[in-house]
């Protein structure tokens, strides 16, 4: 099981693997095809002003499940210095992988 930190775990207890520092992981994502819904059915936006942030937040997991993912499959043991950047049509998340000492 991996474990995620957003800074960099203890030292003395985990190593950093040099090939995997600052991975980068991108995604662009659009939001057009919510607008265009909502223009042609306007009824349906009740209650929707959050449709943007929801959008963003559904990029992010499925980014985080990239990144899970590669964790496993080069069997690191911890994910740290996590660090996310929102553009306006670009989502960047960049982490380090991380092994048990000893």
């Amino acid at each position: 099981m991996i474990k995620i930190f957003k800074n960099t775990p203890p030292k003395s207890k985990f190593i950093l693997i040099k090939r995997y520092e600052n991975v980068l992981f991108q995604q662009k994502y659009s939001i057009k095809l919510l607008e265009d819904f909502f223009k042609k059915f306007p009824e349906e936006k009740q209650g929707r002003k959050n449709f943007k942030e929801k959008e963003i937040q559904n990029v992010k997991l499925l980014i985080y499940e990239k990144i899970l993912k590669k964790g496993d499959r080069i069997k690191a043991d911890w994910v740290g210095n996590i660090r996310e950047q929102t553009s306006p049509k670009n989502i960047t998340i960049t982490v380090s992988y991380f092994k048990k000492n000893g």
